[in-house]
């Protein structure tokens, strides 16, 4: 028979009582950053974002200065990005996200407006992108802060093409190009376009003349998956992503693409000595452009929220800007940072040097389409008819 006395019961309730409070300690810290999350006694920051967005250059020195610490998760693609933060928004404080998809994670109910007031770099970005209703959802609110943005573009191998042969197609000023040339019988199997829904609807729907390319009328449809097939036809091939697009340019399978990826093609091209045969040109109809930047997910408050608030305003600082100008090449939307672009760059893809209300071709902003699945759908049935 077991005997049970004060002493017995005593200990056996502090043991239960430690073993309680070390549960509940280890169920919170497995809880994220939502409150101001922390490791090791420090406040941290958890980060999803595009690869060159968040680099030890300029994280590390962040993590010192504020004596914090800065988880990073890349995500390769806009789709993987939603994913991820729709699965576990309490995972992540900053998500980098584009312009057309800012909708999409509000009416998923996963971010939070941002107060501007508490960004002391903020009057620096340009008045194009602090005015534009790109991520307006709304009135009076931010919810997406951009750090940088990208055009879709021509690149052609002028080393095989002659001036001759591109005359009929380039602009009285020599520096844009007809998309006319997708369809021109005379390059038939020499063409390569990426194989991504969104940009090629919409720049197909340039090339047609409906405006905006984001808002499709009932008889767009047909007149684009027309104009679609036209340019398949004509193609030798479809790209993905600027290891794809260069494989298909410095192997000449094509030599004329509409790519996505300007800036770093071109820093690729001049790492392998082949630069020189290639000339990057604008469309004359005019193009699209994505602006990527910063959303905070809901759950995220305390020292995460200010750490959050911190490292935004650092990116759209001078020297946020600069380190982005120098590694990505992309445009930037604070021009105190444009001194960082190096010479291929400036060369290749000039506009990026200037303010965007300056872009010398007409220019639409990605922003949330009419119906992103029906392209999805219209890019799929084109690529399956022959």
């Amino acid at each position: 028979m077991i005997k049970f006395n004060r002493k017995s019961i005593l200990v056996t309730l502090v043991v239960f009582v430690v073993i309680l409070i070390s549960g509940l300690v280890f169920l919170t810290a497995g809880k994220g950053n939502k409150g101001g999350g922390s490791k090791k006694g420090k406040p941290t920051l958890s980060i999803l974002c595009f690869q060159g967005y968040a680099e030890p250059a300029w994280v590390e020195p962040f993590e010192k200065k504020y004596n914090a610490v800065v988880n990073v998760t890349y995500a390769g693609t806009v789709e993987e990005h939603f994913t991820k933060t729709k699965a576990a928004p309490d995972e992540y404080n900053i998500v980098s996200n584009d312009s057309g998809r800012v909708k999409m994670y509000y009416d998923a109910g996963l971010i939070q407006a941002i107060d501007t007031s508490k960004l002391s770099n903020y009057p620096k970005v340009g008045e194009f992108f602090r005015e534009h209703p790109y991520a307006q959802v709304e009135t009076g609110k931010k919810f997406h802060v951009p750090i940088t943005w990208g055009d879709q573009d021509i690149t052609i191998n002028t080393s095989k093409i002659s001036a001759a042969q591109l005359a009929p197609y380039l602009s009285p000023d020599g520096k844009t190009v007809s998309l006319d040339i997708l369809i021109a019988p005379e390059f038939k199997g020499k063409t390569a376009f990426f194989d991504e829904a969104t940009n090629v609807t919409q720049i197909a729907a340039i090339h047609l003349g409906i405006i905006p390319p984001t808002n499709f009328g009932p008889g767009d449809w047909d007149m684009v998956a027309d104009r679609l097939l036209e340019w398949k036809r004509n193609a030798r091939t479809f790209t993905i992503g600027l290891d794809s697009e260069f494989g298909v340019m410095s192997g000449e399978d094509a030599l004329i693409l509409l790519g996505g990826n300007n800036a770093p093609l071109n820093l690729k091209l001049e790492e392998s000595g082949i630069r020189d045969n290639y000339t990057q040109y604008l469309m004359t109809e005019g193009t699209i452009a994505w602006i990527d930047g910063w959303v905070i997910t809901k759950p995220t408050s305390g020292d995460s929220l200010d750490l959050a608030l911190k490292y935004i305003d650092y990116m759209i600082g001078d020297q946020g800007q600069a380190e982005l100008a120098e590694l990505v090449g992309f445009g930037i939307v604070n021009v105190g940072g444009k001194g960082a672009y190096t010479e291929t760059v400036m060369d290749a893809v000039w506009w990026y040097g200037q303010d965007i209300s300056e872009f010398p071709v007409p220019l639409y902003i990605m922003v949330a389409e009419e119906d992103p699945g029906r392209r999805v759908e219209l890019w799929n049935k084109v690529k399956a008819t022959p």
